[in-house]
């Protein structure tokens, strides 16, 4: 039942929904890696790298720092404040080519997406329930995930002309902006959510702990998500070093990789009925034996059919895991447990480039290639871990 007309609106429902069109493309930039380590020839190749992954810090930060944020200056201005940082700082680069600037930049950006990054799924459940919920949140993960691919193949166009110019791809974050703007909720108009809680929900409500399967599973999450960004860090450098022709092509094969995982995950509730509690070990397995293999790719076309393989792998990671740990916290604890786990995978991704050095510190081996390796043979631990602990991994 919706709480108002103007939630039935169809530009109210566009405009929420435009929230997540740009969450998840900050990594997209990782296609021009190489050629911004031919710019800041002063800065360290993990130091470039450092770049992508930045706005994963203040991105956990200012998750936490939102609902501050909308008690402070409420809810519309909140998500306004945050759109309008993570544009700004999305296109900053095209105008400077400062390799502090960008940084600070980077660090906005996160810092902007945090802002409205839990707002763009709580909103819904605030003018929604019953199927027209489930529906909407359905269409906020496929909106996320088309975000991602279609800034990331625009990446790869625009890298032709410069890295610097491949950072106008996030011109596209003006859509959400003007969207939400003019069809955006205000927060003078009622909600679901004002309707007072029954006594049953206030006597049920307890307070929020956590056990060790979702701390366990949260540091899988954070090292997964560092090694899983070797292939976002190293893919250019790779195809670098390996002498590719038309390099610049890897941002449109990269975005296949979030094309594959869109279609995958479309199958997930079929797929996961059949592979059940293998399907952590099965995923592992494939992202262990894609990296292994795209080491030993020679071209774009065997590059693109292990970037196939890998999406495939990647699509049944994370939302099995969110499964996992909503099913191992503790009773009335969901929140805070995907909390925990929202940190882990901000954390591993914003170290990336450090555990993606850590090849060449411990065995001085700088090359892309072993990298790839190197992450295969992590993610084939974590199948062979997955796979003896069998059973526990039941979805109850």
């Amino acid at each position: 039942m919706q709480t108002n007309r103007k939630s039935e609106h169809f530009m109210f429902k566009v405009a929420l929904l435009s929230l997540s069109l740009m969450l998840t493309t900050s990594g997209a930039i990782a296609a021009t890696v190489s050629l911004m380590q031919e710019s800041f020839v002063d800065q360290s190749a993990t130091a470039v790298e450092a770049l992508v992954t930045a706005s994963n810090f203040t991105v956990m930060i200012f998750v936490l720092l939102s609902s501050f944020f909308v008690r402070a200056i409420g809810t519309r201005k909140t998500v306004l404040l945050g759109l309008i940082l993570s544009f700004l700082a999305g296109i900053f680069p095209v105008f400077s080519s400062s390799y502090s600037l960008i940084y600070f930049s980077r660090l906005v950006l996160g810092a902007g997406f945090g802002l409205f990054n839990s707002l763009a799924v709580s909103l819904i459940g605030e003018y929604y329930e019953g199927e027209e919920k489930a529906r909407l949140i359905g269409l906020q993960s496929a909106v996320q995930s088309a975000g991602q691919t279609a800034v990331t193949f625009l990446i790869g166009v625009l890298m032709f002309s410069g890295w610097q110019i491949a950072f106008a791809a996030n011109f596209v974050g003006i859509i959400p902006l003007v969207l939400y703007f003019i069809w955006g909720p205000r927060d003078d108009e009622p909600k679901l959510t004002d309707i007072v809680a029954s006594e049953e929900e206030i006597g049920t409500k307890t307070k929020q702990s956590i056990n060790l399967p979702v701390i366990l599973q949260a540091i899988a999450l954070l090292i997964s998500f560092a090694f899983l960004m070797v292939f976002f860090l190293k893919s250019s450098i790779f195809v670098a070093e390996e002498n590719f022709a038309n390099p610049s092509f890897i941002g449109i094969v990269m975005s296949i990789y979030t094309f594959v995982s869109i279609i995958a995950n479309l199958f997930y509730s079929k797929l996961v009925k059949h592979t059940k509690h293998f399907s952590l070990p099965i995923s592992y397995l494939f992202l262990g034996l894609g990296f292994i293999f795209l080491s030993q790719t020679t071209n774009f076309v065997t590059f693109t059919v292990i970037v196939v393989f890998l999406g495939f792998g990647g699509s049944l990671l994370l939302p099995y895991s969110w499964g996992l740990i909503m099913s191992k916290a503790p009773k009335g604890s969901i929140n805070l447990a995907i909390s925990i786990a929202m940190v882990g995978t901000n954390l591993g991704s914003f170290l990336a480039p450090y555990f993606g050095s850590l090849p060449a510190i411990m065995f001085g081996n700088e090359r892309a290639a072993f990298a790839f390796i190197f992450a295969g043979a992590v993610m084939l631990i974590f199948a062979v871990i997955y796979l003896l602990i069998g059973k526990r991994l039941t979805l109850d």
